[in-house]
């Protein structure tokens, strides 16, 4: 009986070893981590670069009163401009285009002269023209233009010897210190410097 007994016990454990034996194997593959896609595909990616900042544009408007239009970066144009015309008055435009390689700025009313073919002053302006609003200070790249709307009294409505104005001069430059702007002119005017003459301001040409 005891024989039978111990007969058994062995069978039993020579079944449990095997088993043993492969749970080990399981507990130690448990244990061992393994390299996931996720952290493979991150071990082996190539890095985001870093987004740069965009320089500001270097090349900004220019500022009143700091980089303000002298006359010797401008040309200056006169045409008719029927279409200005009042009563007994004549209306024309003075155009001036920006002929330098650096913007600038300007605001508010030119000297304008005319001159007569020796240089002598005829008239300048004597006032501002009504109904123009106050401007706004504008900037002119190289090639744009700005112009000047300008009244002419016609030499009839005085008792006056007519003479012509050949140059139309406009000085933008501070203080009037420029050396001026000259245009072929065209104009009748009185002699004794008696013709009224008034010019709006600067403003962008039309």
């Amino acid at each position: 009986m005891l024989k039978t007994r111990n007969g058994r016990a062995a069978l039993a454990a020579l079944f449990t070893l095997p088993v043993l034996a492969l749970l080990g194997c399981a507990a130690a593959a448990a244990e061992t981590p393994a390299s996931s896609p996720a952290s493979a595909l991150t071990s082996t990616a190539t890095p985001t670069a870093t987004p740069t900042a965009t320089p500001q544009n270097e090349a900004a408007d220019p500022v009143w009163p700091n980089d303000r239009c002298q006359d010797e970066q401008l040309a200056a144009e006169l045409v008719d401009r029927p279409d200005l015309s009042e009563a007994d008055r004549d209306g024309f435009v003075i155009v001036l285009t920006n002929v330098s390689e650096q913007s600038c700025s300007y605001y508010g009313w030119p000297g304008v002269l005319l001159l007569g073919a020796d240089g002598t002053l005829l008239t300048s302006r004597d006032d501002k023209m009504m109904g123009i609003a106050d401007p706004e200070p504008g900037a002119l790249a190289p090639g744009e233009s700005a112009e000047v709307q300008a009244l002419l009294t016609e030499v009839g409505t005085y008792d006056c010897t007519p003479t012509t104005a050949t140059t139309v001069r406009v000085l933008v430059t501070s203080d009037g210190a420029g050396p001026g702007i000259d245009a072929p002119a065209d104009l009748q005017v009185c002699a004794d410097a008696r013709s009224d003459f008034s010019a709006g301001p600067s403003t962008p040409a039309s």
